[in-house]
């Protein structure tokens, strides 16, 4: 396994919680995060295809995740 460079950036954020622009950033930052996370596993060797099923799993299971711990406060 040859090492890659594991740092992605990610931005900190620029507008409070409650302001509307605030979603359209974050979702701008974490997708262009998502992407390089995606190039890096691929030139890894893993198929694209596998990766994003497996993020998407991930994701799911870190959202039920949530869900339980916020229904168990």
């Amino acid at each position: 396994m040859e090492p890659t460079n594991p740092t992605i950036q990610i931005s900190n954020p620029r507008y409070p919680a409650n302001d509307p622009y605030r979603v359209v950033e974050r979702e701008e930052v974490l997708a262009q995060a998502f992407r390089a996370f995606v190039q890096r596993a691929v030139a890894a060797g893993w198929k694209e295809s596998e990766v994003a099923l497996t993020l998407a799993d991930i994701a799911d299971d870190y959202v039920m995740a949530l869900a339980r711990r916020v229904t168990a406060n």
